[in-house]
């Protein structure tokens, strides 16, 4: 039997496959991604509607001349290009959304303390 017949489980979807191949750490680091970004839409969204302003000058900018419907069409471009980023560079998995989680771990760590 070859490599590639043991890869290719022909019951198993694209997307089981997939899974099967990421480590234990990566894929908690995927779910601390999703964990941090709701975090921080979720203390985003309140803040704004507490009277805070948007620190980021560009989203501030989106904000006010599109709406708050922005933040999250960018995390969605965000994700995608991670999930891209990934594909094409999978010796790099465990960093990908490691520099997501941070940056947005922070941002949702300051809303809060601002909020409370």
């Amino acid at each position: 039997m070859d490599d590639e017949s043991t890869h290719q489980s022909p019951g198993r979807t694209w997307l089981e496959r997939r899974y099967a191949e990421l480590s234990r750490v990566e894929l908690g680091l995927w779910l601390v991604v999703l964990s941090t970004l709701t975090l921080d839409v979720v203390l985003t969204y309140v803040g704004l509607r507490s009277g805070l302003s948007e620190g980021n000058p560009v989203m501030g900018y989106a904000f006010e001349h599109v709406g708050f419907a922005v933040l999250g069409l960018v995390k969605v471009v965000v994700l995608g290009t991670a999930g891209l980023a990934r594909e094409f560079a999978p010796k790099y998995g465990p960093v990908i959304p490691l520099g997501l989680a941070i940056p947005w771990l922070a941002a949702s760590v300051v809303n809060y303390v601002l909020l409370f």
